[in-house]
């Protein structure tokens, strides 16, 4: 009888364990994307990971899609960027390097790059270049 009291216990101490550190893996984490163009400027945009394919997307404000992280840290959502005369693209969620920062990563699309707020300053100022193109073999978008 004792030892199945401190079974009992036990499991109930390791539920209580994998159910607090577990439970911020499995939220939802939100991208939201701003077309920061020039007025009137029309954003495509088309957003995949490994398994999950968005679509393409024109954005005249804002759009934004959500996701859980892979418990192992490898979730990677990339997109591509086109308006008149230029096509871009960008690891628009990487996990090892957005997971501290945001669980909402706001961005704003320049025609420089793109720009994350800073949830410690409330700007628009961890800004990104656009990934090479020579990267972009093997990841078809628009």
């Amino acid at each position: 009888m004792m030892m199945m009291k401190k079974s009992a216990i036990l499991v109930f101490i390791c539920s209580l364990f994998a159910t607090s550190c577990l439970g911020s893996i499995w939220r939802k984490t939100n991208v939201k994307i701003n077309n920061n163009l020039p007025a009137g400027t029309t954003l495509t945009v088309h957003c995949k990971s490994k398994n999950d394919d968005l679509g393409t997307r024109h954005v005249k404000g804002s759009w934004g899609f959500s996701f859980t992280t892979h418990v192992f840290g490898v979730t990677l959502f990339y997109c591509s960027f086109k308006w008149p005369g230029q096509f871009h693209w960008f690891d628009i969620y990487v996990q090892n390097r957005d997971k501290e920062e945001c669980h909402n990563c706001v961005w704003e699309i320049l025609p420089n790059g793109p720009c994350r707020l800073n949830r410690e300053t409330g700007r628009f100022d961890a800004c990104y270049p656009w990934n090479p193109p020579s990267q972009l073999r093997g990841k078809p978008l628009i």
